[in-house]
């Protein structure tokens, strides 16, 4: 395929479509891919998928008080990993509709050009897009052709407004609940029913990696391994993989989160990427514990719209062929990933935590129960079991497991959880040691295994508090 489309989905009023607004058209050019500007009403896909949301209309006002604290810092270090200039406007969200027609109203060879001229207007200057003053402010200083000639008339367009709520309608069709969104309408996947159908659907500028890999299979007729350093899609600010000395990283975990067996599958290649200055810290805790606490939905999962739920599981199977790919390209060194959906879910854990307290070695065979074998590990008898085809007495370690002692370390972990600001699983803090002998934390929380680039360049020595020269390496092009 000679040039494989790129349809961009975006509204004015995300930070997020901002940010993947700057990378965009480097993407499409490393993959010759066709770029399509195709902005989208974000409130009406809200209310098409009942997402939750706070009275303002912004996604994040429902986050808890911790959760808010994590993204809030992983924002800051991903606008400082791109080098994009960002000043939030005091009143957000505002709304977009009349920018999103205006976009359809002027030519689309114009398009690109006024809608980086928006972005720029609504998260760098603070302006109004709302007033339409403001917008034929922008539309004249954006530099594209005929501007000078706009009116108010264009806001009543009734072309432009019916090509919006048709961009609005696909995207919501194709299973948007958010942008910015990126459709590849030429890439055949299995649907939930295991039909193979032709479009794919990706969310969140924290996912472009996917999108990249997939433009360049299209483009090329191979398999995701075949993807050029394909690792190196997920941007770093450390061109190298040193780990200063001396360096932790503790990796928070229950195994009740098919996202945490994740992160752990992705221990031992950090550990031989970084060699012997790299220390990895196991810390189990509570989960369920944990979100009571903090006033978080015990099963997340449930607490989002449901089309946001069927992506969350097409992610998962993203990442588990990503990291077989990634695996694959290193020589294999590490067991494939086979994962299976639980039946019994959530997982009840805290005989399979306090048995990774007693006995450390025993967490990779309690894992690939969890989410390879399908072990139903709240039954002690069917734990037991697994125990003793490993090697170990399995009645045995439950019993050390169920000693007073180990349950009181489960709560204490559980406890310094929420102290240190963990929200979910897994979570990583990275530590170095300092001349008097004490850890230092560097980087807060990094939660999710899909910052592990995050994770990568901190161990490298990365100060994501300090305005560097940070560029997103790239190895290559496609």
């Amino acid at each position: 395929m000679e040039s494989p489309t790129l349809e961009f989905n975006y509204d004015i009023s995300c930070p997020f479509a901002y940010i993947a607004s700057t990378r965009v058209e480097a993407l499409a050019e490393r993959t010759s891919a066709t770029l399509v500007w195709r902005p989208v009403l974000l409130g009406a896909i809200y209310r098409a998928t009942a997402a939750p949301q706070g009275a303002a209309g912004s996604a994040s006002d429902v986050f808890n008080p911790t959760k808010k604290a994590v993204t809030a810092r992983s924002m800051q270090r991903t606008i400082l990993r791109y080098k994009i200039s960002y000043n939030p406007p005091p009143q957000h969200p505002r709304k977009t509709v009349n920018a999103l027609r205006l976009l359809y109203h002027v030519p689309h060879k114009q398009r690109p050009a006024l809608s980086k001229a928006l972005f720029k207007a609504y998260w760098v200057e603070g302006r109004d897009v709302s007033n339409s003053e403001v917008l034929l402010s922008v539309a004249r200083e954006s530099g594209i052709k005929g501007a000078m000639m706009l009116t108010e008339a264009a806001f009543e367009d009734l072309v432009a407004s019916q090509a919006l709520e048709s961009a609005t309608a696909d995207a919501i069709d194709r299973g948007a609940f958010g942008v910015p969104g990126f459709w590849l309408p030429e890439e055949l996947h299995k649907d939930l029913n295991g039909e193979t159908t032709r479009g794919r659907f990706y969310w969140g500028q924290d996912r472009m990696h996917f999108v990249e890999a997939a433009l360049w299979c299209l483009k090329n007729g191979q398999e995701l391994s075949a993807v050029p350093a394909l690792k190196a899609l997920m941007p770093r600010c450390v061109p190298q993989n040193k780990a200063i000395p001396r360096t932790k990283i503790e990796f928070w975990y229950d195994f009740s989160s098919p996202w945490a067996f994740l992160g752990w599958t992705q221990l031992e290649r950090l550990q031989r990427t970084f060699g012997k200055d790299l220390e990895i810290e196991m810390k189990p805790f509570l989960l369920g514990a944990l979100f009571r606490v903090i006033g978080a939905p015990n099963l997340p999962m449930t607490a989002v719209s449901k089309a946001k739920t069927i992506y969350m599981s097409r992610d998962h199977e993203d990442w588990v062929r990503f990291w077989n790919a990634v695996n694959v390209q290193e020589g294999s060194p590490d067991k494939s990933i086979d994962f299976h959906w639980a039946d019994i879910f959530p997982i009840r854990t805290p005989t399979v935590l306090r048995c990774a307290i007693v006995e450390p070695r025993c967490v990779a065979t309690l894992y690939r129960a969890c989410w390879e074998k399908n072990a139903n590990v709240s039954d002690d008898s069917v734990v037991a079991d697994i125990l003793n085809k490993a090697g170990y007495n399995g009645r045995d370690l439950i019993k050390r497991a169920s000693a007073p002692a180990i349950k009181d370390r489960l709560r204490q972990l559980t406890a310094e959880a929420k102290a240190v600001g963990i929200c979910g699983a897994p979570s990583y803090r990275v530590f170095r040691k300092q001349n008097n002998g004490t850890w230092e934390n560097v980087g807060g929380i990094i939660w999710g295994q899909d910052e592990t680039n995050v994770v990568e360049d901190l161990v490298a020595g990365w100060d994501d508090t300090a305005p560097q020269d940070c560029k997103a390496i790239q190895k290559g092009k496609l």
